[in-house]
């Protein structure tokens, strides 16, 4: 096999599989649900599920071109596998990249408090290898998670929107929305009155994984 994704939320398979299909890839894709992997690791702290996430990755790595782990709690453990195995993504890579382009002042929206660190961490970091300066604006969408957690996707899109109106009505416009984790992506078109730049990290991860599953040279079995 050639791409392989590593979810904690079932919704994300069809996500990705429609991204795929719109990239025009046509290889075979792996997709692997583990929920229990973000339940433990916000219940009991990231370090609970190391050990068996980086050896989820190590394994899928072994047999794909390009493997992405969508989950951005769970960043800094794909972090741990992708010094030695580049072809292991992590999701929000490319849009913290990619955000660069609109710095300084950049929203960081984001429904988990266990997203939060890792998230900002990364951006940091990204920022600090292109010499960019930044000024991140946090937004914690506190009441969406629950609706996410609910199966109301269109309660949780309205929950992020809420939160990131309050945030710009105290604050002023950013020069960009990032949603920080996947599944924030269908709040997107409820954000489109802002008329702001929207930045989501399915679309962004999936295009760097399908160039890499036709560029990178590794040795893989399976």
């Amino acid at each position: 096999m050639s791409l392989a994704f590593l979810h904690t939320a079932e919704l994300h398979r069809a996500t990705f599989d429609r991204l795929v299909a719109e990239a025009g890839y046509r290889g075979p894709v792996q997709q692997l649900v583990r929920p229990d992997l973000l339940a433990r690791a916000r219940r009991h702290g990231l370090a609970t599920v190391a050990p068996e996430t980086t050896a989820l990755l190590r394994d899928l790595a072994a047999g794909h071109r390009a493997v992405v782990c969508t989950c951005s709690t769970l960043g800094p453990l794909v972090d741990q596998c992708a010094g030695d195995l580049p072809h292991v993504l992590r999701i929000d890579r490319p849009l913290m990249e990619t955000a660069l382009t609109f710095a300084p002042d950049i929203l960081v929206a984001f429904c988990l408090q266990s997203t939060r660190a890792p998230t900002l961490a990364l951006l940091t970091e990204v920022a600090q290898a292109q010499a960019t300066p930044i000024a991140p604006r946090p937004v914690f969408c506190a009441d969406a998670w629950p609706q996410f957690e609910a199966g109301d996707m269109a309660g949780y899109a309205t929950e992020i929107a809420r939160a990131i109106d309050a945030e710009i009505a105290a604050n002023g416009r950013p020069a960009c929305l990032l949603l920080a984790q996947a599944s924030m992506q269908g709040a997107a078109p409820q954000l489109q009155g802002f008329d702001l730049p929207i930045l989501t990290s399915p679309p962004l991860v999936t295009a760097r994984a399908i160039a890499l599953t036709r560029a990178q040279p590794v040795s893989v079995s399976g």
